[in-house]
């Protein structure tokens, strides 16, 4: 069965970065920005440190697309590296101390269009690492091999752990 988001595959454009084609960045952001800032907004749970996880990602790329290998899973590459860059921005924000109320930060001012921030919020009863896996498995649209990957998990562990989060999800629901 093919999954739907196989066209969505960025393999051409990281191998155009890896020659030095910058242009090649508006392609890759064009088809994952969507997911990598829903990814690390389910991971930071702020819209503000999302976009700069984005933006970093964006910049990863550029500066190591020459170390992609030819073959392997683009958008599960990106996905780590933005995976690990929201995790690195929470760490931050947890040694950051604030002046302003934690609600503050979550939100911004004018309230931009954030489809599916009643899903963000239903996924407050998840821990980190659930969220993460529903988040890819759902809204990534990724399979249990790329989650594997992304996570550093088994393809079993992946599984598992998704057929979990469903439970719980049901459970308390």
């Amino acid at each position: 069965m093919q999954r739907k988001s196989k066209g969505l595959s960025c393999e051409k454009e990281l191998e155009a970065l890896a020659k030095g084609e910058t242009g090649a960045l508006s392609a890759v952001y064009d088809k994952m920005a969507r997911s990598i800032f829903g990814l690390a907004y389910g991971i930071t749970e702020n819209y503000y440190d999302a976009e700069d996880v984005l933006q970093n990602t964006m910049l990863e790329l550029i500066k190591y697309a020459d170390r992609y290998r030819k073959g392997t899973n683009a958008n599960a590459l990106i996905l780590t590296i933005a995976r690990h860059l929201a995790i690195d921005q929470l760490r931050k924000r947890k040694k950051a101390v604030s002046l302003d109320t934690p609600e503050a930060a979550k939100i911004p001012a004018e309230k931009p269009d954030l489809s599916g921030v009643e899903v963000m919020d239903l996924l407050r009863v998840l821990d980190e690492e659930e969220r993460q896996i529903l988040l890819l498995r759902l809204y990534a649209r990724l399979s249990y091999q790329e989650i594997a990957v992304v996570m550093q998990i088994t393809v079993l562990a992946a599984q598992k752990r998704y057929q979990r989060v469903i439970r719980k999800l049901r459970k308390y629901f």
